[in-house]
């Protein structure tokens, strides 16, 4: 019997498959992002964006009415 050796794929070889809408970094199989309102982020960005999305909405305790 013969034994074939798999290859295992260079990491710094791989071709980016996304791009976030936020920073414009790549995105690679398998990175963790976001699909939000039609818009692809990194995990870098998806916070900083969720918290603006969310300002409007935004009061302070005791201001805010029920």
């Amino acid at each position: 019997m013969r034994y074939i050796r798999k290859r295992h794929r260079d990491p710094q070889r791989a071709v980016p498959v996304e791009q976030c809408a936020c920073c414009g970094g790549e995105l690679y199989p398998g990175n963790p992002c976001w699909r939000l309102a039609g818009r692809t982020l990194c995990e870098d960005c998806v916070v900083p964006w969720l918290l603006r999305e969310l300002a409007p909405f935004r009061g302070r305790a005791g201001e805010v009415e029920p």
